[in-house]
């Protein structure tokens, strides 16, 4: 019998998730969403430690509200990371596995990568953009949270999204080789897959009033500068010179800065429609023809997934984790220097090509099959095994609740 067998007659086992939000919208929010119900249906038990949660009556899953002073960002993660390890003291469980910036747990995924390996994005920003967002005290709490997660902590596992952010820990924290491990994000290929019918494809994209002969590209992101909007915006603009094709850009997420990249696009004489955002990209993903994922930073990058399980042939930056999925040329193109315009409008321009497109979006598919939300949870459970079978609990891993 293998160990993923083993782990489907696994003992009831008391787990506590730890996060500021349980919503199924969002990015980690999603993740920690679709693992609390996967947990649940192995018939494990489950508390949530959270500021915010949606209902989701359970028999099995039990809320605990979590105080966070709303004093600023930095004493609002503060004050939820350790009234989260006081309420967590307070009970026993089997496993504390947590995503926030926190100390308590056992296992803690990292997808956000360290603090100042960031500055230097946040930094580039305009003055304005700085002053505007200005949080004193954030980078004092985000810095003193990590030293208390990675320096002289108790014995935890962290799980990276990324090499990116596995070299970021190991690099500025000494944390221990042995303690960390990367997990790459896993994709839902029964929300995101190619199959969309010519019909459906043209009637939706009439509902942006986009051509069905017109070369979609998606552009997927919230922060728009360090996701890359301007850089794509100047690729298209440059393209229109070389390469006179009929090519529409979708943008799907918000900034509040939006007008601003509209008026860049309308001045640049690049079609763009601003989509606003939704629950999902996946019809958007279904109705485009090519993904553009230029981030000047990014752990991990799961709308870039998204669009391989879609079947998308996508360029993605090379400051993104994902891009460590990629082989540049066969299932994607790697962009070497998100910030370089003209490398973009070069990729762009070859995937107007209509079988580049097809070629590289099967692979694209083939490699994003490889990384299925069912493989990833079933290496997390892996890990908790390991965990267990640490502590000694290999014949009753739900033996440390009482249970």
């Amino acid at each position: 019998m293998t160990r993923v067998k083993q782990l489907h007659i696994l003992n009831r086992v008391k787990i506590a998730i730890n996060h500021t939000r349980f919503s199924p919208t969002g990015g980690i929010e999603k993740y920690v969403y679709s693992l609390v119900e996967h947990l649940l249906n192995r018939g494990h038990e489950v508390h949530c430690f959270v500021r915010r949660w949606e209902p989701y009556p359970h028999p099995r899953l039990h809320f605990h509200a979590v105080p966070a002073l709303p004093l600023g960002e930095g004493i609002k993660a503060l004050s939820f990371a350790y009234a989260s390890a006081f309420l967590l003291r307070r009970q026993r469980f089997d496993i504390v596995h947590a995503f926030s910036k926190t100390f308590e747990q056992d296992i803690y995924t990292d997808g956000s990568g360290c603090f100042d390996s960031y500055l230097p994005y946040l930094r580039s920003a305009s003055v304005w953009r700085r002053l505007s967002t200005f949080r004193p005290l954030l980078p004092i709490a985000i810095r003193h949270l990590e030293r208390r997660r990675f320096v002289g902590t108790v014995r935890q596992q962290v799980l990276a999204m990324s090499k990116m952010a596995e070299e970021q820990i190991l690099e500025r924290y000494g944390f221990p080789p042995d303690q960390i491990d990367v997990l790459y994000s896993g994709v839902d290929t029964h929300e995101f897959h190619p199959h969309a019918s010519p019909s459906w494809r043209d009637d939706f994209r009439r509902r942006y009033k986009t051509k069905p002969t017109a070369t979609v590209l998606l552009f997927v992101g919230n922060d728009y500068r360090r996701k890359g909007l301007a850089t794509t915006i100047e690729a298209l603009s440059r393209l229109k010179k070389s390469a006179p094709d009929s090519t529409v850009l979708w943008v799907l997420g918000k900034d509040r800065r939006a007008a601003q990249y509209e008026a860049l696009a309308s001045r640049k004489g690049v079609q763009a429609r601003f989509l606003g955002t939704g629950k999902s990209p996946r019809d958007h993903l279904r109705a485009a023809d090519v993904f553009v994922f230029p981030s000047l930073y990014d752990i991990f990058g799961n709308a870039a997934l998204e669009a391989l399980a879609s079947g998308l042939p996508s360029i993605i930056s090379t400051r993104a984790g994902v891009c460590e999925l990629i082989r540049d040329g066969v299932d994607g193109l790697l962009l070497r220097d998100p910030e370089d315009p003209e490398e973009l409008r070069g990729h762009i321009q070859t995937l107007l090509r209509p079988d580049t497109r097809r070629r590289i979006g099967a692979e694209a598919q083939t490699t994003a099959s490889l990384h299925t939300l069912e493989n990833h949870f079933e290496k997390l459970l892996e890990v908790y095994m390991g965990v267990l079978r640490a502590r000694g609990q290999k014949d009753s891993p739900g033996g440390r609740s009482g249970e």
